[in-house]
């Protein structure tokens, strides 16, 4: 009887460290997921970055909508603009994925900047979550929730 308690509980132990390495493994190839994504979307900024140094010098005049639903329209640039669902921001964007307050873009000097102000759902200059201000040109696309975003002259 004795023989079989001790077989049983080689039995489970052996199963709790296969159990244990499998977890290890599937965590594994969960990162190695996540940096290829991280490494395809930095291949897809690399434009974005070529385009904002070709638009250093023209100035933006518009916040237009490019994408989501409210497509097509759009606002004078300001020195300094709130974007998100709250009536109180200066754009407003019809969108159930933006915060009330999701965004921030501003001006600083001649560049213009990006910040996401602790929204849920994260703010994506050029398919990119950023986390800090962000500088952005002309033709830069900016997506809050569903809605994409762009400076235009």
């Amino acid at each position: 009887m004795d023989s079989l308690v001790l077989l049983g509980l080689r039995v489970v132990v052996l199963v709790v460290l296969w159990f244990f390495v499998l977890l290890a493994l599937r965590a594994m190839r969960a990162d190695l997921r996540v940096g290829a994504g991280v490494a395809s979307t930095s291949s897809v900024a690399a434009p974005q970055g070529l385009a904002r140094a070709l638009n250093r010098g023209t100035q933006p005049r518009l916040l237009t909508v490019v994408e989501g639903p409210a497509k097509g329209s759009s606002i004078e640039v300001q020195d300094e603009m709130v974007l998100g669902r709250s009536p109180d921001c200066t754009f407003v964007v019809g969108d159930d994925y933006a915060s009330g307050r999701h965004a921030r873009v501003f001006k600083r000097g001649s560049e213009w900047f990006v910040e996401d102000l602790d929204s849920r759902n994260g703010t994506f200059v050029g398919g990119v979550r950023i986390d800090q201000p962000e500088a952005v040109g002309v033709g830069t696309d900016i997506r809050i929730g569903r809605t994409t975003v762009r400076l235009v002259p």
